[in-house]
């Protein structure tokens, strides 16, 4: 069953191997030139335009799924389910770690990250409040009366 702590602990994991993907590229990026050069059209032509933004586009293409293979790598070799963790189960470990929802969540990790990043910052603040039994905020305002 879905409950507070194993939504944070999915979405720690998920955004962990995310940022660990991330890292993956940025390594590859200071190995092959090609992945960290921004192309410009040497003229103002629309070939030069065309080959310059094709170039940009395979570019970001190899980063993506080199973070992709990085993300689905990690899920891998830990060989931990995050649809277990986020459920709860006894335990998350799963034997088969190289099948294809292995890939899955390396693709849900990599374009899900910023969604994820967010979600967990909301949850935890949600976990916070509900653990300081505090009332919730409420809008104050310091008001002046009529004066003689």
């Amino acid at each position: 069953m879905v409950n507070l702590d194993s939504s944070i602990a999915f979405l720690i994991y998920v955004t962990a191997v995310s940022s660990a993907a991330a890292g993956v590229t940025e390594a590859c990026k200071s190995v092959i030139p090609f992945l960290a050069t921004d192309y410009e059209p040497k003229e103002d032509c629309w070939e030069d335009v065309n080959h310059a933004a094709r170039l940009n586009h395979y570019k970001r293409f190899f980063n993506l799924l080199i973070s992709v293979v990085a993300a689905g790598i990690i899920f891998g070799v830990m060989g931990i389910d995050p649809a277990l963790i986020l459920t709860g189960a006894e335990t998350a470990y799963v034997e088969h770690s190289w099948e294809l929802g292995t890939w899955i969540w390396g693709i849900v990790a990599v374009f899900g990250s910023p969604f994820f990043a967010s979600l967990l910052k909301i949850v935890e603040g949600y976990k916070q409040s509900m653990n300081s039994n505090q009332p919730p905020n409420r809008p104050r305002e310091k008001v002046r009366g009529p004066r003689r």
